[in-house]
């Protein structure tokens, strides 16, 4: 796994370096967000994000040459892998022709520590491209036969996932829920299941042909002309 390989930066250094590689995934029921991990336009989200969805699109934050973030909106996005119990889902966002897919890379290391300071990016409410920044409470909460990071990071709806970043720019994590009425208590998927599910996704691929993958949308009828209609 590459790293950011980068020594510690400041949140607005980081943000800006890898704010191109996350995106706004959409579906017809809701949105959350995303990151892209290779050249091929392969993201990470959470499988309760596109849960029994098969029409899927990204939305991509790209520099322009006057430095300001474009929005471009890709259809058509295709479902690799999906993993429910891990709550982590492998996209792949169609190639784009005038488009440079932006990466984020994963921390090579699992050496969180609690109090390192952390900061997620990722479209809270539909509120795009949001940062918010905080510490790590603890490296390992326990839900369900699963770890967690607890982090004082704002996690929102929307923010689902999206990633965790270490100060290095390092992917540490994927946010995927917070506990209601409380604040300050998100919490993220680490990256050792992330590097798991990346590793074995052939196991967890998705089948369009099953129906018990997605729900299937069908084609509304065609329009009948008005001429037709007087027949």
């Amino acid at each position: 796994y590459r790293t950011a390989d980068l020594p510690p930066r400041s949140v607005k250094e980081l943000s800006e370096k890898f704010g191109e590689g996350v995106v706004l995934i959409q579906t017809t029921s809701g949105l959350g967000s995303g990151f892209i991990v290779n050249e091929s336009g392969f993201c990470v989200t959470n499988c309760h994000v596109i849960e029994k969805e098969t029409r899927i699109s990204a939305t991509i934050f790209h520099r322009g040459a006057d430095g300001e973030f474009n929005r471009r909106r890709i259809d058509d996005v295709r479902i690799v892998a999906l993993n429910p119990f891990f709550d982590l889902a492998l996209l792949q966002i169609p190639a784009q022709k005038d488009l440079v897919f932006k990466l984020v890379y994963l921390a090579a290391e699992d050496d969180l520590q609690e109090g390192e300071e952390v900061f997620a990016i990722g479209n809270p409410l539909g509120l795009e491209r949001s940062v918010s920044q905080g510490i790590i409470g603890t490296k390992n909460r326990n839900f369900k036969g699963l770890v967690y990071i607890q982090t004082t990071a704002e996690i929102n709806p929307g923010n689902s996932g999206g990633p965790l970043f270490n100060s290095r720019g390092e992917v540490i994590g994927v946010t995927n829920m917070k506990l209601l009425f409380a604040e300050g208590l998100g919490f993220a998927i680490p990256s050792p299941y992330l590097k798991l599910f990346l590793e074995n996704h052939e196991a967890f691929a998705f089948d369009r042909n099953n129906p018990n993958t997605g729900f299937r949308y069908l084609d509304p009828p065609p329009r009948r002309s008005p001429s037709a209609m007087q027949k």
